[in-house]
């Protein structure tokens, strides 16, 4: 993992992966656990990828995930965006098609703020109410399960929700879209508790295996 500049070598295929800190119980969230443990730099049948993220997590805070998301797209210019969170009542992994703009009004973040009615249509009034991802679902689909096989239950989901999940999500779809870049595909992977360092390490592989079958089809 890095969160250095990104290289100016466009061959390279940069995916910027990102994953929460703590939130209401959740002190160790193993969405941050698998992101900080991803390697920097992967070649995956001759596609070079280049993996950055944040230094540190990202607070599960409406207001500065509105500020910190749209930075770190103009930082690393990513070719595709990796958003991670967890499901605490999911035993499986899920990749989330899409996210809406309205409904987060209704769960106060770690700073005991939401984010009002009045904010949404201050910041997203002339934006789409639903913006779904511009990822080949199916296709990746199959590619991740190839490379996942049997070790993990890996689904397609449209259920990212009217939490800090489905906020980052829509932030980071809402932005490219406003400023011409929609082909951009941006994806949320919803994570399982994972307790154990046996469930982290197949978290990271399950990520890494995500990771490949994205970048895949996208050079197809």
């Amino acid at each position: 993992m890095s969160s250095e500049e990104p290289s100016t070598d466009r061959d390279e295929l940069i995916i910027l992966v990102t994953g929460f800190g703590e939130f209401q119980n959740i002190k160790i969230n193993p969405s941050w656990e698998i992101v900080s443990r991803l390697p920097p730099t992967i070649n995956f049948k001759g596609i070079d990828i280049r993996i950055v993220t944040q230094a540190e997590p990202l607070k599960a805070a409406y207001h500065q995930l509105l500020d910190v998301t749209p930075k770190l797209l103009d930082q690393f210019t990513p070719d595709i965006v990796l958003h991670v969170g967890l499901a605490v009542e999911r035993d499986y992994f899920a990749v989330e098609k899409g996210a809406d703009r309205d409904g987060y009004q209704q769960y106060p973040d770690v700073a005991r703020k939401v984010f009002t009615k009045a904010e949404t249509k201050k910041y997203w009034g002339k934006s789409p109410a639903r913006i779904n991802s511009t990822l080949d679902f199916e296709a990746v689909h199959a590619k991740w399960k190839a490379q996942v096989g049997k070790s993990a239950d890996i689904r397609l989901s449209d259920d990212v929700g009217s939490y800090v999940c489905g906020f980052v999500y829509y932030t980071s779809l809402e932005y490219l879209w406003k400023i011409g870049k929609p082909e951009i595909p941006v994806v949320f992977m919803h994570v399982p508790a994972l307790p154990g360092k046996g469930d982290l390490e197949k978290g990271e592989k399950v990520t890494l295996a995500l990771i490949e079958a994205m970048a895949q089809s996208c050079r197809k």
